[in-house]
């Protein structure tokens, strides 16, 4: 047996031993079908949709030269591409593919492309957990000096790269490896894009766990929509599973019980909720593809 296909037993052994957890906590008789509002998946879906077109936006502002020069199209598209694979693939393992997808479609080495999505993720964790701190404040789950956290994590956004090149500098050292070429270009390229894509890009992701909740038949304030995207991806960081099956369903339980709800009822919505978010994430997704295919987005890919 392969590392790849015990990776993927390990993965799906843990997810159904935590969705079965959640299925027994649940009280499923309780689910209340008549609350669902199907038409909030319309929004669920083209917040999603954003979340894609501004993640192959932010790439494209990182990435070296020639790179950022490719039409923006393409860089979409691989955002797509490499979404459905994060949503396939075990926990992590998504991003371990995104050098070879990077390979093909920008002509990107496996080093640039590496430190490429690691700068990206880096990003992210900070957008995320500065979001999920002013959330805590917002939903009156902590105290304001826990803002704090939001301005860190936002002074820290601004330098991202720094502890990126220092990483990437410290192995090209133990490798003997040259360095890479200086960033060029615009500062609103080098420098703002960066930091402002990656917010934009989490703001509608709220957006669509707002949509995606309200289609559950259980609204999420702003504040609680933040708490809920901080909740959901530590989740999803901690733990192996297949397409965060369990983990994540554990996960908006927790947040929900956090924000009031019994653990019962919690989990119920959190059944119905975040099949929802994945099927919109997928659909999405599937959507760019089509789109890209159609209208050759990402030719000579």
């Amino acid at each position: 047996m392969t590392s790849e296909a015990r990776r993927y037993l390990k993965a799906g052994a843990i997810s159904a031993l935590l969705l079965g957890i959640v299925l027994w906590v649940a009280d499923l008789p309780a689910i209340d079908l008549s609350a669902l509002r199907p038409a909030y998946l319309i929004p669920t879906l083209l917040a999603y949709g954003a979340v894609l077109v501004l993640r192959g936006a932010a790439l494209r502002a990182m990435a070296p030269a020639p790179a950022h020069d490719l039409p923006l199209g393409r860089w979409i598209t691989l955002a797509a591409r490499h979404q459905l694979v994060f949503i396939l693939a075990p926990s992590g393992s998504g991003d371990l593919a995104f050098p070879l997808l990077a390979g093909r479609m920008t002509g990107l080495t496996t080093s640039a492309a590496t430190r490429l999505i690691a700068e990206a993720r880096v990003r992210d964790m900070l957008v995320v957990l500065g979001l999920g701190a002013a959330g805590l404040v917002g939903a009156g789950l902590a105290p304001p000096f826990v803002l704090l956290g939001t301005a860190l994590a936002a002074a820290a956004l601004y330098r991202a790269d720094l502890s990126v090149t220092l990483i990437a500098a410290l192995l090209r050292k133990l490798r003997r490896a040259p360095p890479p070429p200086p960033a060029t270009g615009p500062a609103i390229r080098t420098r703002v894009l960066p930091v402002l894509l990656p917010i934009l890009l989490w703001l509608f992701a709220s957006g669509g766990i707002m949509a995606g909740f309200r289609a559950a038949g259980h609204p999420l304030s702003l504040s609680e929509a933040w708490v809920m995207l901080a909740g959901l991806n530590i989740a999803g960081a901690l733990a192996l599973s297949v397409a965060g099956l369990g983990v994540a369903e554990a996960g908006a339980a927790g947040v929900l019980t956090l924000l009031g709800l019994p653990l019962a009822e919690a989990t119920g919505i959190a059944l119905i909720a975040r099949p929802i978010l994945l099927l919109s994430n997928a659909a999405a997704s599937a959507l760019i593809e089509g789109i890209a295919r159609i209208g050759d987005l990402s030719a000579d890919a």
